[in-house]
């Protein structure tokens, strides 16, 4: 690897590590010294004073809590194979989803690789906690030897910056939107080097009318709690929030249905969300907008404080670029679940259901063949981050599989 030119190094301010330090060998995938360190920030997040303001924060430290981990590495890794990173993977860390560069630094320490994180320039919260936590973490003699593998940068627009990165890694991850992916591409990369790109992405809800209509009081609750965390947690940023509920069934049905569910969320919403004043106004332009561009919106109606319903007659082609934020829902009546798929383009990547089996959901996708849809989940698990994510094996795409005979 090329030594960091001091100009370079200069222009980045390094919040975790010590350049000076770092070490670009990789060590075994699932390594046991990463596994505790992984499980010990995970107790030290849950740990911090105040942690429970930051769900993100919390989803993140249970998802690497040691019995978590453990099933992760029985379910991926194959012991009798040789598995090892592929020594240096630098990250692209994005800003909509703070959290995710958590994710995507357990993910490229469980391949096996050193990781040199590229965090937003805006400070938050959530980074901040991330980043304090760590420090501590690996001044602790039990994690010293991670120094040399854990690096998180912080710089503003710097081609040259990037273009170092870039150039001396042996994998690189770019978490962002299409414009994003498609600049971090045109750095030239070593020949050997491997990359996994998180696009811009769409996702959706289907509801069988059916089970609406059968939920009682208790289970409506239920089910809101489960709907909400879908599409409030993170103000439908993330690119697996539902942007689109469609209904299936009989038209009038629907609209029962419809009556019986969103009053209910809608008070459930209200008593959550806390909805600032630009949230409010974006969503009435976004939702404007929409109503003047797209010739399949009937209504648009507003339930309560937090909640934009905007009523589709059909899908369109285009029907990813139809979006809302903070609480926006577009919705569409469809008689049977095939109708979705002259909609779904490479682009759709979560699939929520109610109502329907994993097995019938998934037959569909199958049948149907679905050039787009990468995660099929019941409702409530929209935001539930694995190693396995937009249809990558994401520890597997940043480590090799060494062939020994």
């Amino acid at each position: 690897m090329t030594p960091i030119p001091d100009d370079l190094k200069r222009r980045q301010t390094v919040l975790v590590g010590d350049l000076e330090q770092l070490d670009t060998h990789p060590v075994p995938s699932w390594d046991d010294a990463r596994l505790a360190f992984l499980s010990d920030l995970s107790r030290a997040l849950l740990a911090a004073p105040g942690v429970r303001e930051f769900p993100d924060v919390v989803t993140f430290a249970y998802w690497c809590r040691k019995a978590n981990l453990q099933a992760l590495k029985d379910k991926l890794s194959r012991p009798e194979r040789l598995q090892m990173g592929l020594g240096l993977v630098f990250h692209i860390c994005p800003s909509n989803v703070p959290i995710n560069a958590a994710f995507s630094l357990a993910f490229g320490l469980l391949a096996g690789n050193t990781c040199v994180l590229r965090l937003p320039s805006a400070s938050t919260p959530t980074l901040d906690l991330l980043v304090e936590t760590l420090k501590t973490l690996l001044n602790t003699p039990e994690h010293a030897n991670l120094q040399s593998a854990l690096f998180m940068l912080r710089y503003e627009r710097d081609d040259d910056v990037n273009a170092y990165w870039m150039g001396c890694a042996d994998g690189r991850i770019v978490w962002g939107g299409d414009e994003t992916v498609q600049r971090m591409r045109a750095y030239p990369a070593p020949a050997h080097s491997r990359e996994v790109m998180f696009t811009d992405r769409y996702s959706l809800c289907v509801l069988k009318v059916e089970a609406v209509e059968g939920l009682g009081d208790e289970e409506l609750n239920a089910f809101c709690q489960k709907l909400y965390n879908d599409i409030y947690l993170m103000d439908q940023a993330a690119c697996s929030s539902p942007q689109l509920i469609a209904w299936v069934g009989d038209g009038e049905r629907v609209r029962k249905a419809q009556d019986k569910l969103w009053p209910v969320f809608a008070d459930f919403a209200d008593e959550r969300y806390l909805l600032e004043p630009i949230q409010s106004m974006d969503k009435f332009v976004e939702a404007s907008n929409n109503a003047c561009t797209n010739t399949h919106i009937q209504s648009v109606k507003r339930q309560g404080r937090s909640l934009y319903r905007v009523q589709l007659d059909g899908l369109s082609s285009d029907q990813s670029a139809c979006r809302g934020y903070s609480g926006t829902v577009h919705e569409v009546t469809l008689g049977t679940l095939e109708e979705l798929t002259p909609s779904v383009t490479e682009r759709y990547q979560t699939l929520t259901y109610f109502g329907y089996g994993p097995d019938e959901v998934s037959n569909y996708a199958k049948t149907a063949h679905l050039r787009g849809v990468d995660r099929i989940v019941p409702v409530g698990q929209a935001l539930d981050m694995d190693a396995i994510w937009d249809g990558f094996d994401v520890i597997a795409s940043l480590s090799r599989i060494v062939d020994v005979r």
